[in-house]
């Protein structure tokens, strides 16, 4: 009888939904309409901005710690242009313009650029200079211009590729390690974070080519950003995981056990998250490319020595970085799809390098991921990143002394004045440049 009476509902519910068709499908149609009308908008939105690409060289004796790094990744947060009304959204198609960080070695050549809306070149070098008075910036031609556009002609010119993306583990509000923990009171103590990735960098044969790229979008404030309300969350559900524990006492003993409840671990814990939430954050996109020769091509250097270079900034009980496995350039028939793994590692080697050489981060509305959509690239399957001034600045910054002092960047001996603009990355044909690039 209660199986009938359940099915008898079940029907009625459906029968009701069925007569109500209009409603749901015109809220329906209408939400498709906006979100489609919207990834076009941001789409004329996006191709209608310019863009410059940075070179960013130290002296040999820089003694600057990433604390200047992070000073200036707070006046590019500050740069974020955001929609102020409704023209501005849902005709202009107005988007917060991102900036892409990028750490490239060409056989061994080790360069940091940095990508910029064009609007905001002065402004950047400004601060560079402010905080790196013996820096220099030089807006030059983009690198990327300089290799084949496409997977297929990489391959003409015997090259094969590997790509991965990499995203933060755990929930977001956690934070990862930063350079202030690296950090001594001795100088001769202090620890360079970059240290370890710049010299796996340095190892590479002539012919390879390595790149990283931290695409990163300031997020806004008001209202409170998705960081702070992570973080509010996470701090209520720890409180009550680690305040709710049975207590054994009474009375006064009672109060006492509550406040010394918690380990000096899970105050910790805590602590750490509501310190990451009161920093500006970037939307980041971390991803990895490696262009090799077919006959020298191997991915135990990009794949388990940068693998090995991030571990660095993990803590065991907050979070750490991880590889996207849905997206990085590798398949086999065990693992989902299961089916077609050459089409799979096609498809996703086409996405990912179209996605770097473009410095693209994810559609922000459903229909613009679904006109990116492939059955072998989905672009659902990517992770942001939320990372606050001081995690990106010791991701990305410019090496301090204890680098410096080693033979693997190109540096500058003296200070240059009044370089002419427009300079290119490389003179045709200049040797020690990987074959590519010639």
């Amino acid at each position: 009888m209660d199986g009938f009476l359940s099915s008898e509902i079940f029907f009625g519910i459906v029968k009701t939904l069925l007569g109500l068709w209009w409603i749901w499908l015109t809220f329906l149609t209408g939400w498709i309409f906006l979100s489609l009308w919207m990834a076009w908008r941001q789409s004329i939105y996006k191709s209608s901005q310019s863009w410059s690409l940075l070179d960013i060289k130290l002296p040999r004796e820089a003694r600057r710690s990433c604390k200047a790094m992070e000073q200036i990744m707070m006046n590019i947060w500050a740069l974020r242009n955001t929609p102020g009304n409704i023209r501005e959204w849902y005709w202009e198609g107005e988007t917060t313009l991102w900036y892409s960080f990028e750490i490239v070695s060409f056989g061994g050549e080790i360069h940091f650029y940095l990508r910029t809306p064009s609007r905001y070149v002065n402004i950047i070098k400004a601060n560079f200079y402010g905080h790196y008075p013996d820096c220099e910036v030089e807006e030059v031609d983009d690198y990327l211009d300089r290799l084949p556009k496409t997977v297929p002609e990489l391959y003409e010119n015997g090259y094969d590729i590997f790509g991965l993306e990499m995203f933060l583990a755990k929930n977001n509000a956690y934070p990862i390690r930063t350079y202030l923990e690296f950090e001594s009171d001795e100088e001769s103590q202090n620890i360079d974070p970059l240290a370890g990735l710049l010299e796996v960098l340095a190892k590479i044969q002539p012919e390879e080519i390595v790149m990283m790229q931290l695409v990163a979008r300031p997020m806004s404030v008001n209202p409170p950003d998705v960081l702070v309300r992570l973080a509010k969350k996470e701090i209520e559900v720890l409180k009550e995981k680690f305040g709710g524990k049975k207590l054994k006492a009474t009375g006064v003993e009672a109060i006492a056990e509550v406040l010394t409840s918690r380990s000096p671990g899970e105050t910790d814990i805590m602590k750490h998250i509501e310190a990451k939430a009161t920093k500006n954050a970037f939307e980041t996109m971390v991803r990895y490319i490696y262009l090799a020769p077919r006959e020298t091509f191997s991915i135990v250097l990009p794949y388990r020595g940068l693998r090995i270079s991030f571990q660095q900034f993990a803590i065991p009980n907050s979070n750490h970085f991880d590889v996207n496995y849905k997206t990085w350039t590798r398949a086999w028939m065990w693992e989902a799809p299961y089916l077609f793994t050459k089409r799979v590692v096609a498809g996703r080697k086409a996405r990912i390098w179209d996605y770097y050489r473009n410095r693209r981060l994810p559609q922000g509305t459903f229909m613009g991921k679904l006109a990116q959509f492939h059955i072998f690239t989905s672009t659902f399957t990517q992770r942001i990143s939320l990372l606050n001034t001081e995690e990106l600045a010791t991701l990305w910054h410019l090496p301090t002394q204890a680098v410096l002092t080693q033979p693997i960047l190109r540096r500058i001996e003296a200070k240059k004045l009044g370089p002419p603009a427009g300079l290119p990355i490389f003179r045709e044909g200049e040797e020690g440049l990987p074959g590519l690039m010639r």
